[in-house]
């Protein structure tokens, strides 16, 4: 957002928005190659001798990282405003990212995972300082709002994927792989700096919000709840998406980057048509109908395992995934005009997030270990996921006015 009294270094107001968005989605789509993560995580039992299980820990180590980072990314956006906050987020990402690659190199594991834990922590400041840079810079844009989260997320793990299939990732040693990443850092860290120099003529606003146009209760940990159920499937998916999707395709006709791009692409549909969906059904009814469709379709594919039937689970996680994503945000906020205490209400529900990839990680080391099978996982989260939505329709007390 432009300080109303600009002087004349100040961004052209018809820019502007322009610019806020561009930005928003460069940083989300650096930050959103985690969701691409099990693309590196499928070579390192072949690199480092490690079992399937201990694989998935860069995913739930960055994902705690992320935990951490939303915690305290709000004191940093009162502070020192969101394009502060989003460029730290994505150079801080870009670094850990260059040291897991050097780390790869020189085949230490336990560095490279260290790396991952710090790099969430960049994820956490940057996400949140996105949403409050696009409520900022895009007030009347609600489309731009809900997607370019999503959106960014899903074109950034797309293009990896697809990077991964051109460069024989499968085949690379670890000098290879490790330079791939450090070529990856970097371009993340510049993206970050180039974030920090194009909008630092932005100002914070001299009132972030009304004074105390608060509701009359809060709502308490009740979307912390939700947003955990809501991001577990999805989470468990991105964890292992590229050794879940060869099981799968192992053995049929499907080809495994169409399966990826129509994984990323349910991705970006359900947070381009979440305000549609939400205006239509409302928020209650759109989380009941998301959380029971996952619910019974991983049941379903738990119990009569196929590719079709495992094509359409994950198509539906994925796509319920950004559309919860969408919404909440505006849930949210309904709490409060605050703009200040909007970032610490949702910087404490977002450690939720965090914690599903983290659970997420536990549930693929059950679903893809050789003593286990994949629909044990599935069964387990879908009964999660469908039992939480079965009570959020059975107990309208839960969320109450601010899940209508």
């Amino acid at each position: 957002m432009i300080h109303e009294n600009s002087d004349s270094t100040s961004v052209d107001p018809n820019l502007a928005p322009f610019m806020v968005a561009v930005a928003s989605f460069a940083n989300m789509f650096c930050i959103g190659t985690i969701y691409a993560l099990s693309m590196l995580q499928a070579q390192l039992p072949r690199l480092f001798g490690i079992s399937d299980a201990w694989s998935f820990a860069p995913f739930g180590l960055a994902s705690l990282g992320i935990s951490m980072g939303v915690l305290t990314s709000a004191s940093m956006i009162i502070q020192n405003g969101p394009h502060v906050t989003v460029a730290r987020g994505t150079i801080l990402w870009g670094i850990a990212v260059i040291s897991a690659g050097l780390s790869l190199k020189s085949l230490k594991f336990g560095l490279m995972l260290t790396c991952f834990l710090f790099g969430g922590l960049g994820i956490g400041w940057t996400y949140l300082a996105v949403v409050a840079l696009i409520g900022q810079g895009l007030p009347g844009h609600v489309l731009a709002r809900s997607a370019i989260g999503p959106l960014g997320f899903s074109t950034a793990a797309a293009a990896c994927f697809l990077l991964s299939s051109v460069f024989r990732v499968d085949a690379v040693d670890a000098e290879t792989l490790g330079g791939m990443l450090v070529f990856l850092g970097v371009t993340f860290a510049a993206v970050g700096a180039s974030t920090q120099l194009s909008l630092s003529d932005f100002h914070k606003e001299s009132e972030v919000g009304s004074p105390s146009k608060t509701l009359s209760r809060d709502c308490g940990p009740f979307f912390s709840i939700l947003l955990f159920f809501n991001a577990l499937p999805g989470m468990t998916v991105f964890t292992g998406l590229l050794p879940l999707v060869f099981h799968y395709a192992n053995g049929t006709d499907y080809n495994t980057m169409w399966i990826l791009s129509y994984c990323m692409i349910a991705l970006a549909l359900g947070g381009v048509l979440a305000p549609s969906i939400n205006a239509y059904l409302g928020a209650r009814l759109t989380f009941v109908g998301i959380f029971c469709l996952r619910g019974m379709l991983l049941i379903l594919l738990s119990q009569f395992e196929g590719s079709s039937q495992a094509m359409c689970a994950m198509l539906a996680t994925l796509f319920a995934h950004g559309t919860g994503f969408s919404i909440l945000p505006v849930l949210v906020k309904r709490q409060t005009t605050n703009r200040e205490r909007f970032y610490l209400k949702y910087s404490r529900v977002l450690v939720s997030w965090g914690m599903s990839g983290t659970v997420g990680c536990i549930m693929n080391s059950i679903m893809l270990s050789p003593d286990s099978t994949v629909p044990t996982g599935a069964l387990i989260v879908g009964l999660l996921t469908l039992s939480f939505g079965t009570i959020l329709h059975l107990v309208p007390a839960l969320g109450g006015e601010f899940l209508v």
